[in-house]
């Protein structure tokens, strides 16, 4: 198709109990857009998928399962059931368990390993124990303690402090950081702890403490370890259930926020939005079967939409063509969404870009390269690329297109003589007379023959500034503005301007013919309409006053237009001769690369150098040469074809999808 799809507001009155089966149908087709929405308190079952789907992923990044975004399994998508649900909670009861075992062994390795060091550089200056809680950040506190106690202070110390127990009759040696002291104090005299002062002999607890300490910190370590064992076999277990769990989660968390914004009463729903046509006759008779008839359905045209015709609601713009030209789809909506209505400008766009890319970039080993690199994409090969996989045909596309003018240039991987004896005998073929190559780019072959291409670019760039008019021609016309379908640079007159000007410079500069009596008239009368356009289309249009700023401000503007129409047609030309430029740029640097290489032929291992000189020249040509032409080309089609017909963006068709996250 070459307009934007047709759509239809569809409005759906629905009881609750068909809303979840509906909302799961609509976003598993991506048919429908939402619209009308209402901001309301969300319900008891959103916050119950929330909290369960942060804990499911907590749960997935604590076992190692990583969680891309992409839906593992899209064909089964459906709502939570509640043995779903029961699922949940017995892998997250699992999980959570050795996860917070993880956590407190963490905490207590950590305080060990830290206690051990700050001991270990007191015992080499041979302090006293006692005297160590002067000169560090740890305290020490040296007692009985009942033994009954002992498991519960333990457990209640657990990451703040550790206790060593000195002999069975409950004698303790307690080590704390400074910060937990009063915590400590409280702990110990729930414990009724007894402090007793250090013996004489304290010095020689030093040695038997950080004993203690080695054998508590390999005892936790040896713990975390068992731990590690118990995850791997968590992740065994649940790996294949829990990514797909996580997906029914969200699944169930995305229908009921939706839900949360729809107009409802006790017992039904109401749902509106946009349905592309061609879907329509589908959608109807599946919700109609999906709710066994337990719905009603009301369609719109989108000119019987009020809020359409008050201008406070766009229609959103789907753009229906082959998987082709949908791979170029993304160069489209970057700049913009085309207008509901109007002509869909991508099936243009693909194949001049492909075009004036090949053009630009013509070498049959660099295409080829390209050309695989689009394979390898659309195969999810290079896994860091797995989001250019829409753009995957383009690659491929452009790829062939450049092997295709490497082979009219003569060029492969930047040489002149590859592909020498291979252009002989298909030039012989076509031309009867054997040559280098078909088309002879560097002025040394011959100025004419370079001119003949800057020309070819130019006559190109007039194909699409003419298109871009057309364009533009056509959606201000349907969308009544005379102004700038008609009078304006880039409406029918300035396109007339643009066509006249165009014949009259073939006429003198090809065939040789001279300005006519009625040409420079012709081209006046033109820009005198551009002039006067504005007061010409309000008085057509049957407005008043004609000059609704005045007649100074009108007469400056019309001044303007009509110097920027004719520069901006000569720029608009001109701008294409950087096709013929970066195309001569290509030639010169793979020339160069070959005469570095040739310069090195003296050298000793000069074969090594030569090999490497190529290489690393066809890298950079490939990716910076690649870029840049990637970039001119773009640049080519946004200010000198978008700009024409691209004065305004329409809203993009957004359908509740459910198949991506």
């Amino acid at each position: 198709m070459i307009f934007t799809e047709k759509m239809r507001k569809v409005e759906l009155l629905l009881l609750k109990r068909d809303i979840d089966r509906v909302l799961e149908y609509l976003g598993v087709e991506r048919c429908f857009q939402v619209s009308d929405t209402v901001e309301k308190d969300k319900g008891e079952q959103f916050f119950r998928y929330q909290d369960l789907l942060q804990r499911l992923k907590s749960s997935m990044d604590f076992l190692g399962i990583p969680y891309t975004g992409e839906r593992v399994h899209p064909k089964d998508i459906h709502s939570p059931t509640e043995g779903d649900l029961e699922l949940s909670e017995r892998i997250l009861e699992k999980t959570s368990y050795v996860l917070e075992r993880e956590k407190n062994l963490l905490e207590q390795k950590l305080s060990l390993e830290s206690t051990l060091q700050e001991v270990r550089i007191f015992q080499r200056m041979n302090f006293p124990l006692k005297e160590l809680e002067n000169v560090t950040y740890l305290v020490y506190r040296y007692g009985d303690l009942p033994p009954t106690y002992i498991p519960e202070l333990e457990k209640n110390l657990l990451g703040r402090a550790v206790l060593f127990v000195l002999d069975p009759s409950g004698k303790v040696l307690i080590v704390a950081s400074k910060k937990g002291r009063f915590a400590l104090e409280t702990e110990l005299k729930k414990a009724e702890f007894r402090e007793l002062p250090l013996p004489e002999s304290a010095r020689e607890l030093t040695p038997r403490l950080i004993e203690n300490l080695k054998i508590h910190l390999q005892q936790v370590k040896d713990q975390l370890n068992s731990i590690e064992e118990e995850k791997q076999e968590l992740r065994r277990t649940y790996r294949e259930t829990i990514l797909p769990l996580y997906e029914i989660l969200e699944v169930g968390f995305r229908i009921e926020e939706l839900k949360s914004h729809l107009e409802q009463t006790e017992h039904a729903f109401r749902l509106s939005g946009w349905i592309p046509e061609s879907f329509l006759k589908k959608t109807v008779s599946d919700l109609d079967t999906i709710t066994e008839g337990r719905i009603a359905i009301r369609v719109y045209e989108p000119e019987e939409v009020p809020s359409v015709r008050e201008g406070k609601e766009k229609i959103p713009v789907r753009l229906n063509h082959s998987r082709f030209f949908q791979s170029f789809d993304g160069i489209v909506f970057a700049y913009g969404a085309p207008l509901y209505g109007s002509i869909d400008p991508t099936p243009i766009v693909a194949i001049f870009f492909t075009l004036l890319f090949a053009i630009m970039f013509g070498d049959l080993g660099q295409g080829f390269l390209i050309f695989l690199f689009g394979i390898l994409v659309s195969r999810e090969a290079i896994p860091q690329l797995k989001k250019w996989k829409k753009y995957a045909l383009v690659f491929k596309t452009v790829g062939v297109a450049s092997m295709i003018t490497g082979v009219l240039y003569g060029s492969c991987f930047a040489s002149e003589k590859l592909l020498r004896p291979i252009e002989r005998v298909l030039t012989n073929l076509v031309f009867g007379t054997p040559k280098d190559r078909f088309i002879f780019l560097m002025p040394t072959e011959g100025i004419d023959r370079m001119l003949a291409f800057f020309g070819f670019t130019l006559a190109i760039g007039a194909v699409i500034n003419s298109l871009g008019l057309i364009i533009n021609i056509y959606n201000k016309i349907r969308q009544k503005d005379l102004h700038r379908g008609i009078f304006s640079k880039t409406g029918l007159v300035g396109a007339l301007f643009f066509w006249y000007s165009l014949a009259l410079g073939i006429r003198i500069l090809l065939l040789k013919g001279r300005v006519g009596v009625f040409d420079v008239p012709i081209l006046v009368a033109l820009l005198v309409l551009i002039f006067w356009g504005e007061p010409l289309a309000r008085w057509i249009e049957g407005k008043r006053p004609l000059f609704p700023e005045g007649f100074f401000p009108f007469f400056m503007e019309g001044i303007v237009e009509v110097l920027e129409s004719v520069s901006y047609y000569i720029s608009n030309s001109v701008s294409f001769l950087r096709v013929g430029a970066f195309a001569l740029s290509h030639t010169v640097l793979s020339l160069i690369v070959f005469q570095i290489a040739e310069l090195m032929q003296s050298l000793p291992g000069s074969l090594l150098f030569q090999a490497l000189t190529v290489l690393i020249g066809n890298a950079l040509i490939l990716v910076l040469e690649g870029l840049i032409v990637t970039i001119q080309v773009i640049r080519l089609h946004y200010y000198e074809f978008f700009s024409k017909f691209f004065t305004e963006s329409g809203t993009p068709f957004k359908p509740f999808d459910l198949t991506h996250a």
